[in-house]
């Protein structure tokens, strides 16, 4: 058994049940292509493989899973020849992700490093052709803001309900995973919503419009934006940031962007 490198936040989910249910929750059908996001020692890999057998020979359905660590790499290799239907990518995610793309349907499924879930999540909204459902194991009080709504709104659940739909599955408990972290972790379901459909130039700007707006969560929205600019969305200029949810803050964009 490897040690784990703590530099790379290798906390390995260890429960069958758990990852069974991620599998489930991300609803594979044949032709489906997914990516495994640091695969480890293979617990959500051996349900997916499992996935993938009942399509036979038929099968399009493909599973590329990615994995830094050059150990658990190899010993991935040598559980899943090429004829699984299962490639063992020897890569880093946020390098590897913005350059992947597929004809068919993706779908994205991963316990992810908590120290790099904000990176990956935005390098998922950002993909050439972004997924139609990820399903991600992660911090449990990231996972839980990820899903907040005003009033309580973040910058994290603003961005990304802007583009996906947010379902919080439940706690993953730490004894759950070895090394045991001291955060228990959450699972998140993204699904990808029909009308979201913008190029990288309108996300890049308009992360940084959401950016502007939370800079200083504290104060009211009189003191971030201009007051014709409030004005042309009709928004109460006392509130914060916090208040207004996703499909209020891209009305309020495209409104003083004229789009």
């Amino acid at each position: 058994m490897f040690k784990p490198h703590k530099e790379l936040g290798q906390n390995f989910l260890t429960d069958r049940n758990v990852a069974k249910d991620m599998v489930e929750a991300l609803d594979i059908q044949n032709g489906d292509e997914v990516v495994e996001i640091g695969p480890g020692r293979g617990v959500l890999t051996r349900f997916l493989a499992e996935k993938a057998m009942p399509f036979g020979e038929s099968s399009s359905f493909k599973i590329h899973a990615v994995e830094l660590d050059f150990r658990l790499y190899e010993e991935l290799k040598k559980q899943y020849p090429e004829s699984t239907g299962i490639e063992i990518i020897k890569a880093n995610i946020l390098e590897w992700l913005p350059n992947f793309s597929s004809d068919k349907k993706i779908k994205i499924i991963g316990s992810v490093p908590y120290y790099i879930t904000s990176p990956i999540i935005h390098k998922i909204i950002k993909m050439k052709k972004p997924p139609e459902t990820a399903v991600l194991l992660v911090q449990k009080e990231v996972a839980k803001k990820i899903k907040s709504t005003a009033p309580d709104s973040s910058y994290m659940s603003s961005f990304v309900q802007t583009f996906f739909d947010v379902k919080y599955l439940g706690k993953v408990p730490s004894k759950k995973f070895d090394p045991e972290p001291k955060v228990d972790g959450g699972i998140i379901k993204m699904t990808r919503k029909e009308d979201a459909n913008f190029d990288s130039v309108f996300i890049g700007k308009y992360e940084g419009f959401l950016h502007k707006a939370y800079s200083n969560p504290r104060k009211m929205l009189n003191k971030v934006f201009k007051k014709e600019e409030l004005e042309r969305v009709t928004i109460n200029p006392t509130l914060r940031a916090q208040n207004l949810n996703a499909v209020e803050w891209l009305n309020f964009y495209k409104k003083i962007n004229e789009i």
